[in-house]
C-alpha cells in the first residue's frame, strides 16, 4: 500500500486536508456557507492560527507551526498537496521517516522565521509552501555535502528548474510570500547539509544530532527576533 510506503507524506497531506475541512465547518457555524468555505477559507477562522508577527511578539510562537497546516483556498491547498506528494515520495524514501518529518517541520518554521524578520508585522501568512520548499533545500544541502550537486546530475537539474519556476510564480502571483519560500529553502538546505554524514547511521545519537542543532538554531533566531526586532 502507498500509505505504508510513505506514511509521513500521506499523514501530512491528510492533516492539511482535515484542517481545511475543520476551518470550513467552523466558518459555517459563524455564517460562511460550508460550500463557500471549501472554495475560499473564511479569513476570520484562518486568522486564529495564521502566522502574524505582531501576535508572535506577544508570545504566540505556536503560530509558526499551526500556520503550516492552513491554506487560503482550494487551489492553494491542492497545489501544495500535489507538490508535497511528489517531493515527499522522493525525500521520505531518501532521508527516512524521522529525518523527513524533522526536515518538513524545521523548514516550515524556517519559512516562518524569515517572514518574522522580513514580512509585514501585522499581515497573516499561511500555507505549507515554506516546508515544501525545504524539501528541495534538503536535497540540495545533502548533495552539496556529498559532492554530487551538479547540473550534470539529472535529479538536481530538474529540482533546480522546479525551484526557479516556483520562485518566479511566487514573485508574480499576488499575496504569495516568497520570503517564506526562500526561508524554507535555506532552512532545508542547512538541515540537508547537517544530516548528510548521518543519513546511513544506525546510531540514534548521531542521527538525532542534526535535528537538535537545526531546531536549536531556529530557537536562537526566534529569541534574537523577540529581543532585538520587536
Amino acid at each position: 500500500m502507498a500509505f505504508s510506503r510513505l506514511p509521513i507524506t500521506f499523514s501530512l497531506i491528510i492533516a492539511c486536508v482535515l484542517v481545511y475541512l475543520v476551518v470550513a465547518t467552523v466558518g459555517a457555524e459563524g455564517g460562511t456557507p460550508f460550500n463557500v468555505g471549501l472554495v475560499q477559507q473564511p479569513g476570520r477562522v484562518v486568522t486564529l492560527g495564521a502566522l502574524i508577527p505582531a501576535l508572535v511578539a506577544e508570545g504566540q510562537a505556536w503560530r509558526l507551526v499551526t500556520s503550516i497546516f492552513l491554506h487560503s483556498g482550494f487551489a492553494h491547498l491542492a497545489m501544495n498537496m500535489i507538490s508535497l506528494y511528489f517531493l515527499g515520495s522522493f525525500v521520505e524514501t531518501s532521508f527516512g521517516r524521522g529525518r523527513f518529518l524533522a526536515l518538513y517541520f524545521m523548514s516550515g518554521i524556517a519559512g516562518g522565521l524569515a517572514y518574522l524578520y522580513l514580512g509585514t508585522f501585522t499581515a497573516p501568512a499561511i500555507g505549507a509552501s515554506g516546508a515544501i520548499f525545504g524539501l528541495l533545500g534538503g536535497v540540495f544541502g545533502y548533495s552539496i555535502r556529498r559532492g554530487t550537486f551538479s547540473l550534470q546530475n539529472p535529479i538536481i537539474a530538474q529540482l533546480l528548474i522546479l525551484t526557479a519556476l516556483n520562485l518566479f510564480l511566487g514573485a508574480t502571483i499576488p499575496n504569495v510570500s516568497n520570503t517564506a519560500h526562500i526561508g524554507g529553502l535555506v532552512g532545508g538546505l542547512v538541515f540537508g547539509w547537517l544530516a548528510a554524514p548521518t543519513l546511513y547511521s544506525h546510531k540514534k545519537l548521531i542521527a538525532v544530532t542534526p535535528i537538535v542543532i537545526a531546531f536549536g538554531l531556529e530557537a536562537l533566531l526566534l529569541g534574537i527576533w523577540l529581543t532585538y526586532f520587536v
